[in-house]
């Protein structure tokens, strides 16, 4: 039929019709989103980000901005247009770790406020923890137990404790690392302190404190939730246990653990297994959950994959990480290697749709296949100088990533 012939009001039909398929389509094509705390959106290091480029061209992707940090290694978590991380800086004299706020669209610095003082390490200085954004509030760690709740539109404080003097926690040798998880109203972090302070639960409004569990001491794990028998619980490693407790602070299931220094954080592989791995010989493990709790199952244990401070993600059936300084892809089914690819340090990563952003230790950002069939590389860049021991951040098509001292931001967009 030819459309000069339909009445006036056909057309006015046929036209909204047309506009509203043309945004379904669209809306097929990109997903963007937040990344509101460590590790994303569901602290899994997986971004659902679609409309992204499948391949770079030769000299990379483009460059938005590029701006000097103070050191540091915290994440960058975004809410909106707004970035927010940490790092350290002179403050009349006095060195002090900062949380700082950015336009994620220009770099500009809109805000910063102090923490707390500064902590130097022979590898390195400054804040290591991730802001956890929630509505108005950021909630930050500094490395010496200064954890405060901020506004985010100017960075003033709601309310704030020294983990040392609230539960006589012991200061972790690299500094305190971990980042608060918020679930309803409750604010859920490592205390590390003795006599049943090793967790908290806190009103995420006042800080004031609902429950403690655990004697174990302060370490370098986040919790990470997981939805898992129809329950809801966070799951991570402290002192000589992998375990889990739900939003009352009650232990749910536990499993022994090498007493150590554990970075990185498990990985939910659904319905109902937890991959975990650390550095130091201690490898990596599959464990089936019981629905009844209690002690978890080994269905496999490997001494390859020793994840250090990087975690890995899950893909299909497949796990991809950095073993040590070698990222490696393993089968979920029994820890067999697929493939190993050596050159990149003890790099870190995330993955978005079959895609993962490798970021080597030393600064070159590389998109690779997330395929077991073999490494296959789709672009590079030389995006950062110095150490590199912060995973990128996605969100809306643009990837940041940050250095001990710079940060940058790449359009990833199709």
């Amino acid at each position: 039929m030819n459309r000069t012939h339909l009445p006036r009001r056909a057309l006015t039909v046929f036209g909204a019709l047309l506009v509203a398929l043309t945004a379904l389509q669209i809306g097929a094509k990109s997903r963007t989103e937040d990344w509101p705390q460590f590790r994303g959106p569901n602290r899994d290091g997986i971004s659902r980000e679609t409309g992204l480029r499948s391949s770079w061209p030769e000299d990379g992707p483009k460059e938005l901005w590029r701006v000097a940090l103070g050191e540091g290694y915290s994440g960058i978590s975004i809410v909106g247009d707004r970035i927010y991380t940490m790092d350290a800086a002179d403050n009349d004299g006095t060195p002090t770790e900062f949380a700082v706020a950015f336009d994620a669209k220009s770099g500009s610095e809109l805000w910063r406020r102090p923490v707390g003082e500064k902590y130097d390490t022979q590898f390195g200085n400054g804040p290591r923890s991730t802001p956890t954004l929630d509505g108005e509030t950021v909630y930050v760690l500094g490395s010496k137990g200064d954890f405060a709740a901020l506004n985010t539109g100017d960075g003033e404080q709601r309310w704030g404790f020294n983990l040392i003097e609230k539960f006589g926690t012991n200061q972790p040798y690299w500094g305190f690392s971990t980042s608060a998880v918020v679930e309803g109203d409750l604010l859920i972090f490592e205390g590390g302190g003795p006599e049943g302070k090793s967790y908290i639960g806190a009103n995420k409004k006042t800080g004031e404190v609902a429950w403690t569990v655990g004697d174990a001491p302060a370490g370098y794990n986040s919790p990470l939730p997981v939805d898992m028998h129809g329950k809801r619980s966070f799951v991570y490693v402290a002192g000589e246990k992998l375990m889990s407790i739900d939003a009352d602070g009650k232990e749910i299931w536990s499993h022994p653990w090498p007493q150590g220094e554990t970075h990185a954080m498990p990985v939910f592989i659904p319905p109902d297994r937890i991959f975990a791995s650390g550095a130091e010989g201690v490898g990596a493990t599959l464990l089936e959950i019981p629905k009844s709790g209690g002690e978890a199952k080994e269905l496999w244990k490997t001494r390859f994959m020793r994840n250090h401070f990087s975690s890995s993600v899950l893909h299909g059936d497949h796990i991809y990480g950095f073993d040590n300084a070698t990222l490696k892809c393993i089968s979920v089914k029994d820890g067999e290697l697929a493939w190993a690819k050596r050159g990149l340090g003890k790099g870190s990563l995330i993955l978005a749709g079959d895609r993962l952003f490798v970021l080597s230790d030393r600064g070159k950002l590389v998109l690779v296949e997330a395929t077991p069939e073999a490494y296959v590389e789709k672009g590079s860049v030389q995006a950062l100088d110095g150490r590199c021991w912060t995973a990128p951040t996605l969100s809306r098509g643009r990837l940041y990533l940050r250095s001990h001292t710079e940060m940058v931001a790449y359009d990833v967009k199709d």
